[in-house]
C-alpha cells in the first residue's frame, strides 16, 4: 500500500460521482486510504456512488459523503464537526477539487460572478484547508494537501474568454505556497506539506460544452506537445503522488500534468 491506515480528505464541487473526483476517490481508496466526499450537492450521483461504495468494499475502507457548501464559514464548521468524530483515523490528507469555470467577455462579465469564482476557488479552497490542518494540529500528525490548480493558473486560453477562472488559479498556486511556507515550518504545529496539481485541458462533461465550438477540439489539441486531450484516469498517479510519501521532499510546488501545453 502507498500508505498507511488514513483519512484522506476528497472534495469536489460538481459531486462524488463527477468524473474526476470519481477517479481521484477510488485511486485513493485502491491505494489504502479512507475518504471523506465533500460537496455542495444534497447527495451524489447514486450510480457513480455505488461504484464508489464497491471500490471501498473491495479495499476494506470507508468512505461517507457530507453536504457542504465551501463558500459558507459555519457550513465547513459545521460539517467537519459532525465528520471528525466518526472517522477511524485522524485526517492526513486533502485534494481540493471543488471549483467553477464560468466564462464570458471581460467587458460583459459581472463583477458579482468574477467574485464567485475567486470565492469557490480560492476563498473556500482555503476554508477547507484551514479545517483540516486544525484537525491535523488537534491529532498532531504529519499531512499531505493537494489544491487542484489549472495550467490556466499560468498562460490564457485560447479561444475562450475566462479572465476571471484564471486569475483564481493563478491565485490557488499561490495559496499552496503561502500555507507551505506557513505550515512547513511552524513551531507547536505537525508538518503539513502543500502543492498544488495543474491540470491541462481534460476531455469531461465541464468541457464538453467548449468543444463543440468550431475549431475548438482542433485548436486545444494543437495547443499540446502530445496533441490530444487528457483524461481523468490520468490525474490518479500525480494525485497519488502528491499525498505520499513518493513525495516527501516536495512542498510549496506546482506539478503541472498539461501534456505540454506550457513548454512551448
Amino acid at each position: 500500500m502507498l500508505f498507511r491506515p488514513l483519512t484522506l480528505l476528497f472534495l469536489s464541487v460538481t459531486g462524488a460521482g463527477g468524473l474526476v473526483g470519481t477517479t481521484v476517490t477510488q485511486a485513493i481508496l485502491e491505494s489504502g486510504g479512507d475518504v471523506v466526499c465533500l460537496d455542495v450537492m444534497e447527495a451524489p450521483n447514486q450510480a457513480e456512488w455505488t461504484n464508489i461504495e464497491a471500490a471501498a468494499k473491495k479495499y476494506a475502507r470507508t468512505v461517507s459523503y457530507h453536504q457542504c457548501n465551501q463558500r459558507s464559514d459555519d457550513e465547513v464548521t459545521t460539517a467537519f464537526a459532525k465528520l471528525a468524530p466518526a472517522l477511524r483515523h485522524p485526517i492526513r490528507g486533502l485534494v481540493a477539487c471543488a471549483g467553477v469555470s464560468d466564462h464570458g467577455p471581460a467587458t460583459e462579465f459581472p463583477s458579482s460572478s468574477f467574485t464567485r469564482l475567486l470565492d469557490v476557488n480560492v476563498t473556500g479552497t482555503f476554508r477547507v484547508a484551514q479545517a483540516v490542518a486544525r484537525e491535523v494540529g488537534r491529532s498532531n500528525d504529519t499531512a499531505s494537501m493537494v489544491l487542484i490548480a489549472s495550467m490556466s493558473g499560468y498562460v490564457s486560453n485560447k479561444g475562450v474568454d475566462t479572465a476571471g477562472y484564471n486569475s483564481s488559479k493563478a491565485a490557488v498556486h499561490q495559496l499552496a505556497r503561502s500555507l507551505a511556507a506557513e505550515w512547513g515550518s511552524r513551531v507547536n504545529m505537525p508538518l503539513i506539506r502543500v502543492n498544488s496539481l495543474s491540470p491541462g485541458y481534460i476531455r469531461t462533461a465541464a468541457t464538453a460544452e467548449a468543444l463543440k465550438r468550431p475549431g475548438m477540439e482542433t485548436q486545444w489539441v494543437g495547443d499540446n506537445m502530445l496533441y490530444r486531450l487528457s483524461t481523468a484516469d490520468e490525474f490518479r498517479a500525480p494525485v497519488l503522488f502528491l499525498l505520499g510519501d513518493g513525495s516527501s521532499f516536495m512542498t510549496g510546488a506546482d506539478l503541472r500534468v498539461d501534456g505540454g501545453h506550457c513548454a512551448w
